[in-house]
């Protein structure tokens, strides 16, 4: 490591992951750029952790570990506290039970060269062992809209940089996230609700991730966590297996964005069919109130027949003559009619 500010400050908040921590950590160490400092945030961990963060700190002098009391929600403001403090160019992010690609650094500060937020194309493996892309372009403006809804994200923690400059122009930094938001989300719609802000997405895959609330891995043992881990660790730790790991992922990409275009164009049809049903539904009640009228129009001239007729001489005469009949009838009746 060279004398001076290093170039990336490389953030790793813990909790309760003391299995997977020293992987995590040792993934950031072995970066193609030196000129690096891990800071590990302690977010009111146990025993266990401590040991496992004293342990990197002995190997590396280039890690740090804060050792700090429980925070709000997901310790945010202790991460605030770090970026305001350090003298890196840039700051990436890394979960504790995630793995950083040797040229995850390299890549981020090639992009913040001409950004201000950047991060990996984003994605996890499934507990089978499968790759899930998480389809992201920040530097497309429908996708930022998209990216700044309450319900929407594809930006994860593990995989984000930003330049220090750029977080200290924000209105506010990593604060405690209200309830109902994602935490990483919630710092990262800060950004891209700021007009001057130029964010863009890596086109390949740095940083991969292990959902630790996925299926059955939210059951596991720190054990069976750790062995996960450790295997995608040894998988990708040459360049032959990065190679093949980022092939399947371009598959897996290339599958996400067919099965896309064709929801896509599911939707349109079921759209037009939908138009197409609403408008015969328009038209039927267009028809519907056409009849109507008609026979609106039609009662309308019954009546205005009906008192025409009720207005005359003759309708008048007839109307006597059928009071009179009942009175014809009786007299009839009760032998009482003059006529007979």
């Amino acid at each position: 490591m060279s004398e001076g500010p290093p170039l990336a400050a490389i953030l790793v908040p813990t909790h309760d992951h003391a299995a997977t921590l020293d992987l995590a950590v040792r993934s950031a160490l072995e970066q193609t750029v030196a000129e690096i400092e891990v800071v590990v945030i302690g977010d009111g961990v146990g025993d266990d952790t401590r040991e496992v963060a004293a342990g990197l700190t002995r190997e590396d002098p280039r890690v740090r570990f804060l050792d700090l009391p429980k925070g709000p929600r997901h310790g945010e403001i202790h991460r605030g506290a770090v970026v305001d403090e350090t003298s890196a160019e840039i700051v990436c992010y890394l979960s504790d039970d995630d793995l950083l690609l040797p040229g995850h650094v390299e890549s981020m500060a090639a992009l913040l060269a001409d950004a201000d937020l950047a991060h990996s194309q984003n994605g996890r493996f499934d507990v089978d062992g499968r790759w899930r892309p998480y389809l992201a372009d920040l530097s497309a403006p429908s996708f930022r809209e998209w990216e700044l809804r309450p319900d929407r994200n594809a930006v994860s923690l593990t995989g984000a940089a930003h330049t220090v400059a750029a977080y200290r122009r924000l209105p506010h930094g990593w604060r405690t996230t209200p309830s109902g938001h994602w935490t990483d989300h919630y710092m990262w719609q800060q950004f891209l609700a700021e007009p001057w802000v130029r964010a863009v997405t890596a086109t390949r895959v740095t940083a991969v991730q292990f959902a630790s609330a996925e299926g059955d891995r939210a059951e596991w043992t720190g054990a069976e966590r750790r062995a996960e881990v450790e295997e995608w660790r040894d998988r990708l730790s040459t360049e032959e297996g990065r190679a093949r790991f980022e092939e399947a992922a371009l598959r897996e990409t290339l599958a996400e964005a067919s099965a896309g275009h064709v929801m896509l164009d599911e939707t349109r049809e079921a759209l037009a069919v939908a138009e197409a049903r609403r408008g015969s539904a328009e038209m039927r009640l267009v028809e519907t109130e056409m009849r109507l009228e008609r026979a609106e129009a039609r009662a309308e001239g019954a009546e205005g027949a009906l008192r025409a007729i009720y207005s005359t001489r003759t309708w008048h005469l007839r109307a006597r003559l059928l009071r009179l009949a009942p009175l014809s009838a009786l007299a009839r009746a009760t032998g009482r009619d003059s006529g007979r």
